[in-house]
């Protein structure tokens, strides 16, 4: 019999007890109780319907509801505090003195007179100007109410824009500045009529006094009188500094409107007139005015040489006003060139926006980017300024150190063996051509060297040369006009004196005889002529002629001696064989070469001597070199010792290490004292 299958009902699910949904009925044949449950053939998997597991439409979590924003305006809480806080921000007295002084330059006043006084033992200072006063309120008197009671609200900012020109005032906060310079102030300007009124504030007072006082005022100008001052700012606020100060705060504005500014110190009885700060080094003339999108920018900017002078730099001004001391106090610029302390000057930007405080300081704004775009251009400019500035200094700097250091090698010379030193023959007296002799060996001036002295004549030979008495004198013997027949032997000489030719080449001598007069000897007088020192070869042709030749360069002395009866004398010349001589056997005269800078990275020489230029070639990239650039006799010493080495090097070329070394400490010793 066949089982009736049936279909199992499609059931609701159920909740464990654990809150999952399970089937009625599972595949295992056991109910949700776990009994057992017979098994239908038919049977198919349970089918579910999660609808029940949605939220009603009515059950929803209520929403938190936004709160609106509320806001208001900022307003001072303490007038007074506000002020006091604004008054206290300008610390700096001499800052404070200047706006005062600021104040007169904005009433078009042409002169200004600062006077440091004492009175009734209390130390006070006067501002007097001859500008247009105080503005005048509906009754004639001097606006003093909208001073005292427009803080932060200057009058000034009132003004047309062709009043407005040159005037720097606008915050309306300057008179404050009292506060850290004495304990009162007193504002003095006249009426319509003439009459003079005060305005007097106290230091940490919060009310002000208004009345009328007796005196007088040049042409309706202001007087501003400060006191007495405080104990930390009497030393602060003398006449010298004042105007040290002044004239480098103020510099363009009292160049541009002319004004005369007198500072008298009557406590040291001295006046000072304040000149606009003249500025040294070279001027940048390329750079003038830098354009921004808020107008342009004026640049005065000089290159000068390293130093550590106090008060170098590049000032960031306003309308003439200074408002940074140096440019790197902007961290956007602490850079080269502006580090440098190379550059210095002004950069004078009207644009800028100032922090009214201190006055001092720039607003980082659109403008202020503004600024540091156009310096950032001018860099380059800057940089190769510097650069050409250097090169003109070190060529300068490069001709006084070679005329120290060829007269110290000039004094050197002349006190070492001259037949060992060949090369770089030096003069004994400034301005001697062909430069070569040393002492006695000396060419007259005005000569050249191989050639006839002394009125030879140098295109004759030696036999058709004139036999007169133009032979050198000796020391202390007179020249007779009237030479009547020449007297006995008494002295030689030989013609010429001294010589100079190639390796190879051959010097003509020619002996001159002469009496006590100097009267020259043509007969009865026999010469004998020898080497005395040198590797030269001698060829005599009587009665007075010889010839000398070597085959390398060398130093030949070459000895005659003249002999009449039982009288003798001698004489002797040096001949010197050299490379470089003509084809005629005279040599250039070089004299102590000049020197040049050649940029060689990584190249391990330091100096080589050029014989084509004469000039010794100096490494300028080496590392000695640049250490010895740090000061100017450290620098003079090193170049000193290049020269000292080529110097060995050419004369001594053949010597071992140690006799070179042997010959570098004699030069150098006798140079050392001079360099």
């Amino acid at each position: 019999m066949h089982a009736r299958s049936t279909r199992s009902p499609v059931r609701s699910p159920r909740f464990s007890s654990n809150g999952r949904v399970r089937p009625a009925c599972d595949r295992g044949g056991r109910d949700a109780r776990g009994a057992p449950v017979r098994a239908f053939a038919s049977c198919r998997p349970a089918r579910y319907t999660i609808s029940c597991m949605l939220p009603k439409k009515n059950d929803r979590t209520p929403k938190t509801r936004r709160s609106r924003a509320t806001g208001g305006n900022l307003r001072i809480g303490s007038h007074w505090n506000a002020i006091t806080i604004i008054a206290r921000s300008q610390t700096h007295p001499l800052k404070a003195v200047c706006e005062l002084v600021e104040n007169s330059i904005d009433a078009r006043a042409r002169t200004i007179g600062i006077i440091r006084m004492r009175r009734k033992g209390k130390t006070m200072l006067e501002i007097i100007d001859d500008g247009q006063g105080l503005p005048l309120d509906a009754e004639g008197k001097p606006d003093f109410a909208f001073i005292a009671t427009h803080v932060c609200d200057s009058m000034k900012r009132g003004l047309a824009e062709h009043e407005r020109r040159g005037v720097h005032g606008e915050f309306g906060i300057g008179l404050l500045s009292f506060w850290s310079l004495g304990h009162q102030i007193r504002l003095v300007s006249a009426t319509r009529d003439g009459q003079l009124m005060e305005m007097l504030l106290e230091r940490g007072r919060r009310n002000y006094e208004v009345r009328h006082v007796r005196g007088e005022l040049p042409s309706r100008g202001t007087r501003v009188i400060v006191g007495p001052l405080l104990e930390a700012t009497r030393n602060i606020v003398t006449g010298e500094k004042l105007g040290r100060y002044l004239a480098a705060e103020l510099r363009d504005r009292i160049r541009r409107t002319g004004i005369v500014i007198r500072v008298t110190d009557r406590l040291i009885h001295k006046d000072f007139i304040l000149e606009p700060r003249a500025f040294e080094g070279t001027p940048i003339k390329e750079i003038r005015t830098v354009e921004t999108p808020f107008g342009a920018l004026a640049a005065e900017l000089y290159v000068r040489a390293p130093s550590d002078r106090e008060g170098a730099g590049v000032a960031i001004c306003k309308d003439g006003t200074r408002v940074l001391r140096d440019v790197t106090e902007l961290i956007p610029l602490a850079r080269p060139p502006w580090t440098s302390s190379r550059i210095e000057g002004i950069i004078d930007y009207p644009a800028l926006n100032i922090a009214p405080g201190t006055r001092s300081g720039v607003i980082p704004d659109e403008r202020f980017d503004a600024l540091v775009a156009a310096l950032t251009a001018i860099e380059p400019a800057v940089a190769a300024a510097i650069a050409a500035f250097d090169a003109v200094q070190t060529e300068q700097a490069s001709r006084e150190i070679l005329r120290q250091l060829q007269r110290a090698f000039r004094n050197a010379l002349k006190q070492l063996p001259s037949h060992e030193y060949l090369f770089f023959d030096v003069p004994s007296e400034p301005g001697t051509a062909g430069g070569a002799a040393r002492g006695h060996d000396s060419p007259a001036p005005g000569t050249t060297p191989g050639a006839p002295v002394e009125g030879e004549d140098a295109g004759a030979p030696l036999d058709a040369q004139p036999a007169a008495t133009d032979a050198a004198l000796p020391d202390g013997e007179e020249e007779v006009l009237l030479p009547c027949a020449p007297g006995p032997l008494a002295s030689v000489r030989i013609v010429p004196r001294f010589a100079r030719a190639r390796p190879g080449g051959e010097v003509a001598l020619a002996a001159r005889a002469c009496d006590t007069n100097g009267v020259r000897i043509n007969a009865g007088v026999a010469f004998a002529w020898r080497i005395a020192a040198g590797a030269g070869t001698l060829r005599a042709e009587p009665p007075e002629r010889a010839w000398v030749s070597a085959g390398a360069p060398c130093e030949v002395v070459v000895a005659v001696t003249a002999a009449q009866a039982e009288r003798t004398a001698e004489a002797e010349c040096r001949v010197k064989f050299i490379e470089g001589a003509d084809a005629e056997g005279e040599v250039t005269a070089k004299g102590l070469p000049a020197y040049r800078l050649e940029s060689a990275p990584g190249a391990p020489w330091r100096s080589r001597y050029d014989a084509d230029a004469n000039e010794i070639v100096v490494n300028s990239a080496h590392r000695d070199y640049l250490a010895c650039r740090s000061t100017a006799a450290k620098h003079r010493r090193y170049l000193g010792k290049l020269y000292a080495k080529e110097i060995v090097l050419l004369n001594f070329p053949h010597d071992s290490v140690a006799g070179g070394m042997d010959r570098l400490i004699e030069v150098l010793l006798r140079t050392e004292d001079e360099l």
